[in-house]
């Protein structure tokens, strides 16, 4: 053999082992393209093997997604419905606690039922107009309200009624009893207090 033949031999020996190389597959042999066209055609294959599982996975992830946007729509729903079902309960709850309003017959009753004693004729002659005061109400400090609704009474009698002069002397007097709130017996501070309020309601039944 020449030495010219033994070179091309080994180069094309080393050109064969560099494109295409064998392993045993008990040692985890792996297998390169034996031809150029074949390396192209399989880096290709990969290439569009890669896309295709991104796009897989593009479209599983948009999937998951649309699923947990639909989860959490569909939780706000539920959420906005048990609220104004809550509301809802609720408000028949304190319709069905709520008394029925009363009629125009238990408006009155309960008017009359709430309205001060009626003064008796030894406390208010209805004919004279004069005033039986209560022992409370006779001290000196009340001599000029006394006066002053002696007269009103008289005047009513007559068949005139000042019913705004009568409940302005009036409070005036049950404001002044007040400050006796601690010195007065506890009795007579009572009766002084029952007989003005009778008192202001006779004048304004008398006036309606």
């Amino acid at each position: 053999m020449s030495m010219r033949f033994a070179a091309v031999l080994f180069v094309l020996t080393s050109v064969t082992a560099a494109w295409g190389q064998v392993y045993d597959g008990a040692y985890g042999a792996s297998y390169h393209s034996s031809t150029a066209e074949e390396g192209i055609q399989r880096g290709y294959a990969d290439v569009v093997r890669s896309q295709g599982m991104a796009n897989l996975l593009n479209s599983q992830a948009a999937k998951g997604y649309e699923e947990a946007r639909k989860e959490y729509l569909d939780n706000r729903l539920k959420a906005t419905q048990t609220y104004f079902d809550m509301r809802r309960v609720n408000q028949e709850n304190r319709d069905a606690q709520r008394p029925s309003p009363l009629s125009m017959e238990s408006y009155v009753r309960l008017a009359r039922q709430q309205a001060p004693d009626p003064l008796s004729t030894s406390q208010l002659d209805a004919l004279s107009g004069a005033i039986g005061w209560p022992f409370a109400l006779r001290k000196v400090e009340y001599n000029a309200l006394r006066q002053q609704l002696d007269k009103l009474f008289q005047q009513r009698a007559g068949g005139y009624v000042d019913y705004q002069a009568i409940h302005a002397a009036v409070e005036e007097m049950l404001a002044k009893l007040k400050t006796e709130v601690m010195t007065l017996p506890s009795n007579e501070y009572l009766a002084a207090k029952k007989f003005l309020e009778s008192l202001d309601y006779t004048a304004r039944i008398a006036r309606s």
